[in-house]
Formats: C-alpha cells, sequence, structure tokens
C-alpha cells in the first residue's frame, strides 16, 4: 500500500507518455538524420558545380578567353598597350605626327567689380552644344566659375579660377580630347567690357601614320586612344614622334606563359570537380564509405555526360592535341610541350576549340544549367523534393508531440486519481486500525 501512496504521478505519465511515442519518434529522429544528410550532400553538389561553372566563366569573359596574347612597342612609354584574346600577331608600325589635346582658354582683364557691378551674357558652345549664364545675379568670377560647373547645359567643360600676381583669370577647358570640342565664346555686356580670351592649349586631334609619316596611312582620332588600328590591341599614344625619328615598333603575339596559366586553372577546375563527384557517388562496402549520391542515377548521368564532352570536338579539334590527357582516374594533366607548340604553329585553334561559339565552355555551361537553373534545373527540383519531405517530418513531429501531449495528460490524471484513491483508502484503514 505505501509504494501507491508514494507513487508520482508526473514522472510516470511521462515515463508512459514517452514509451507510447518511442517507435514513432526513433523512426523520426533516423529519417530527419537522413534528410540532413541529403541536404548537405545536395548543397555541397551545388557549390562544387557553381564552382566550376564560375572557374568556366573567367575563362570565357568578352575578349579575354583561353588564349593570352602580349604586344612589346620598340619605344619605352611611347604608348600604353593592352591585348586581348583576339588579338592579331604580327608586327606593326607607327608614326604619331601629332597627339590629341583638349581646348584651354582663359578670360583675363576681368575683375570681380566688373561681374560684380556689370551685366550682360557670357555664351559658351561647343560640339554643337551651348550654354548661356546671364550674369546679372553673378558677383564675382567664384560664382560664375561655379554656374558653369554646375549647368545642367554645361557641354563638356570646366571652369576654374586663376589668381597670380594680383589677377584673375577664368580658365575654360574642355572635359575631352579633341578638335570637335573646341570651346567657342561670346562676351556681352558691361560686365565683360575689359575682358580678353586669350587661347592656351588648342583643341585638336591625334594623327597617327600607319607605317612611315608621309608614306603609310594617315589615321585620326579625336583622343589618344585607338582601339581600331590592330584588331584586339588598343593603343594609348602618350608621346609624339620628332620629326626624322624612326616609327614606332610593336610587336604582338601570343604570351605563352599566361595562356599555359590559363590552361591549368581550366585543368584544376575540371579535376577538383571530378573529386567532389567522386566522393559523392562512392560505392563502399559499408554504409560509412558509401557516398550520400552512390548509384543515383541522375548524379552518375551528370559524370557521363563531363567526361563525354571533355573528350568531343569543338572547332575541328580534340583537347588531346593541345597536350591534355585524362589518367586512368579521369583526372585532366597537360603535356606542357605539345601545348606551347600548338600555341606557336595554331594559336586561334585555342580560341577556337575553348571560347567559340560552339566551343567546350559554352558547352559545359549549358549541362552546369541543366543542374544549375533557377526555374527548371536538376538541383532545383531536388532541393524541392527535400523541402517538402521536411514539411512532412516537420508535420510528424508535431503529431507526435501531440500524440505526447495527449498520453501524458491521460496518464497523469489516471495515476493522480489512483494516489487520490489509495489515499482515501489508507486513511480510512487507518481508522479501523485505530479502533481496534
Amino acid at each position: 500500500m505505501s509504494d501507491f501512496l508514494n507513487l508520482d504521478p508526473q514522472g510516470t505519465a511521462e515515463k508512459l507518455a514517452y514509451y507510447d511515442i518511442l517507435t514513432m519518434k526513433t523512426q523520426l529522429v533516423s529519417q530527419q538524420k537522413q534528410l540532413a544528410s541529403q541536404q548537405a550532400a545536395l548543397k555541397s553538389l551545388r557549390t562544387s558545380l557553381s564552382d566550376f561553372r564560375t572557374a568556366m566563366n573567367d575563362l570565357n569573359k568578352t575578349n579575354n578567353g583561353m588564349l593570352q596574347t602580349s604586344a612589346k612597342a620598340s619605344v619605352e612609354g611611347m604608348a600604353n598597350i593592352t591585348t586581348n584574346s583576339n588579338a592579331a600577331k604580327g608586327n606593326y608600325s607607327f608614326f604619331v605626327s601629332q597627339l590629341a589635346s583638349a581646348h584651354q582658354s582663359a578670360l583675363t582683364n576681368i575683375t570681380d567689380d566688373d561681374i560684380a557691378n556689370g551685366s550682360g551674357t557670357l555664351s559658351l558652345s561647343m560640339n554643337g552644344k551651348q550654354l548661356d549664364i546671364d550674369m546679372t545675379d553673378i558677383n564675382s568670377i567664384e560664382e560664375l566659375a561655379v554656374a558653369i560647373n554646375g549647368n545642367d547645359d554645361n557641354p563638356g567643360m570646366t571652369a576654374s579660377v586663376i589668381r597670380s600676381n594680383g589677377e584673375i583669370s577664368l580658365m575654360l577647358s574642355s572635359d575631352e580630347t579633341g578638335a570637335k570640342n573646341q570651346i567657342d565664346v561670346t562676351m556681352s555686356g558691361s560686365a565683360f567690357v575689359n575682358a580678353q580670351e586669350t587661347e592656351i592649349t588648342k583643341a585638336q586631334d591625334a594623327e597617327v601614320w600607319i607605317g612611315e609619316e608621309g608614306k603609310g596611312i594617315k589615321v585620326t582620332n579625336d583622343s589618344n586612344t585607338f582601339t581600331n588600328l590592330i584588331q584586339g590591341v588598343t593603343l594609348e599614344f602618350n608621346q609624339a614622334s620628332k620629326p626624322g625619328d624612326a616609327a614606332l615598333r610593336i610587336n604582338v603575339g601570343t604570351d605563352d606563359t599566361v595562356t599555359k596559366e590559363k590552361m591549368q586553372s581550366f585543368i584544376d577546375a575540371y579535376n577538383k570537380l571530378a573529386t567532389d563527384l567522386g566522393t559523392l557517388t562512392k560505392s563502399g562496402g559499408n554504409r560509412s564509405d558509401r557516398g550520400p549520391f552512390a548509384g543515383d542515377s541522375g548524379i552518375m548521368a551528370l559524370e557521363r555526360q563531363l567526361n563525354s564532352i571533355i573528350r568531343a570536338d569543338f572547332g575541328g579539334h580534340q583537347l588531346t592535341e593541345f597536350g591534355i590527357t585524362a589518367d586512368r582516374e579521369g583526372k585532366l594533366k597537360l603535356d606542357s610541350d605539345k601545348f606551347s607548340k600548338l600555341l606557336k604553329s595554331e594559336p586561334a585553334a585555342l580560341t577556337n576549340f575553348f571560347n567559340g561559339n560552339d566551343g567546350l565552355i559554352k558547352g559545359v555551361d549549358k549541362l552546369m544549367d541543366g543542374y544549375l537553373s533557377s526555374s527548371k534545373g536538376e538541383l532545383k527540383m531536388r532541393q524541392e523534393t527535400l523541402d517538402r519531405k521536411e514539411s512532412q517530418l516537420t508535420d510528424r513531429e508535431a503529431l507526435i508531440e501531440t500524440r505526447y501531449n495527449t498520453s501524458y495528460s491521460r496518464y497523469l490524471k489516471q495515476f493522480s486519481q489512483l494516489q487520490k484513491v489509495m489515499a482515501q483508502m489508507n486513511s480510512t484503514l487507518s481508522m479501523f486500525t485505530t479502533t481496534k
């Protein structure tokens, strides 16, 4: 009888209620662990594919593909030269007869008093556009400069105040070089009664001869940067040639070292993806050795497609022609000598194979899109399936919690009532014991 009196209804109810849901809880925990493993594996796969796709896109940027070029000039500092993957190999000569310059003009013999006490209009025109400044509310040369620089109709010039030896000048400078950017100034009214305009720098175009001066082809440009003299080469001339100087010689060729680094980055990116996929699909003898996607037909298909695409023909060439082969594990490796020979004999083949409109990188990107597309990619559909499963497990967890609470309430009520009855019986029994 004393055992029933010492009964803990709350503790007993908790234990019995837990036993009621134990099987369901065990199954739920196992399913949650499995789901977490699948989610982690899918995240890892997405990261690997995304990293590989990014690496491929970095090798396929506009005018900056797998083939890397460089240029050397016969005179250092005379021109800044940049090349891209489309640069035409060869030797070129240029004679820079004239550099482009921006127009500069100074308004002198004006004072703040002239401006403050005078009136009139300052008209500034350039390249077909005109700015008119009404001098009525202008009280100083500084205010005039501010009115020019801050006006929405400013056609592309900058005004600045120059103070020297007690005299003030208003400097007008076109923002861009070229003859078309000459500033035409018209001053009217009492504010400019004594003003004079002095040209500081003439607006002129750059003049470059392709070949020798006076014998080659003359080309003009409103800036000192030429992008169409040599295919794939940008020339920014810094100095003009002097009469009698030899033409500036520029040699454009393939940069073997940097191109090889680009090729190695492709190989490294591919091999990393191959390693990641191998880990995810590994079929071990026991559960601890098996990859989360072991036996998964979709991921195995991806591996087959990748192996197939690197063995395909693009632009009339195959990867092996560039000295790239796969070992027994499917990892790529580079034969540097064979790669260097092809670069010397047929550098354009590299661009056609990797960066062409139907090149390998475009093919890889299309394959990756089938898995990574945010609208209908394979990984998106797999994620949606896992999300639904997670929602189902969350609902099941709530159901188990409800069942536990129901069982707990029932057991607590039953054992609390039992404890109460036992206490009453014990009280009655003690009465008989005392009477006796």
